[in-house]
């Protein structure tokens, strides 16, 4: 069993370890320092709220469960409407203009400008290829004259289909089993 003394060195070398590296020339990260200001007293009292309902030994409820459970929520174009009626724009960035600006879209990315160029260039490539295709192709038989050909197929006599047993795909497997289960 560890002392206490080697679990508190085990816990600080797991903290060393975790700790992200330093970024030179900016302090804890970029991260502000906590706020001076007193939270505002309405918006304590709400939170305060959620969080006693939250631990409520009798009856606990979260937030996003009564969400979840309310009929309202179930609608399809639920989000669309919430989206809507916040005014939330969903390509805004927290990015630097000069970094990615959402509002910059060039023509050429919208999709059916995209489309567009995909037809042109497979109709160019079309064109060339055709150009170089083929349109007829002479066969020769292999056999000389005098002898027969050595790749002759024999012609079956009987009148019953032919049936595969064997080869790449018909292994033989499930012989003299009948009809397929599934066909």
């Amino acid at each position: 069993m560890q002392g206490e003394g080697e679990e508190d060195d085990e816990l600080a070398r797991i903290q060393r370890l975790l700790r992200p590296p330093e970024i030179p020339g900016v302090e804890d990260w970029g991260i502000p320092p906590p706020p001076s200001t007193p939270c505002d007293p309405a918006l304590e009292t709400k939170l305060s709220q959620f969080m006693s309902l939250k631990r409520d030994p009798v009856d606990p409820k979260h937030f996003n469960d009564s969400l979840m459970s309310n009929r309202s929520f179930r609608n399809p174009h639920l989000y669309t409407r919430l989206v809507e009626f916040v005014d939330v724009d969903e390509r805004a960035t927290n990015f630097p203009k000069d970094v990615w600006d959402p509002m910059d879209v060039r023509e050429e990315w919208y999709a059916d400008r995209i489309a567009e160029a995909q037809k042109a260039r497979s109709e160019q490539q079309a064109a060339q290829d055709g150009s170089l295709k083929r349109t007829k192709i002479d066969f020769t038989s292999i056999s000389r004259p005098g002898r027969p050909a050595a790749t002759a197929v024999p012609q079956r006599t009987d009148q019953r289909p032919a049936i595969s047993r064997g080869g790449v795909l018909g292994n033989g497997y499930g012989r003299g089993r009948g009809r397929l289960r599934f066909g």
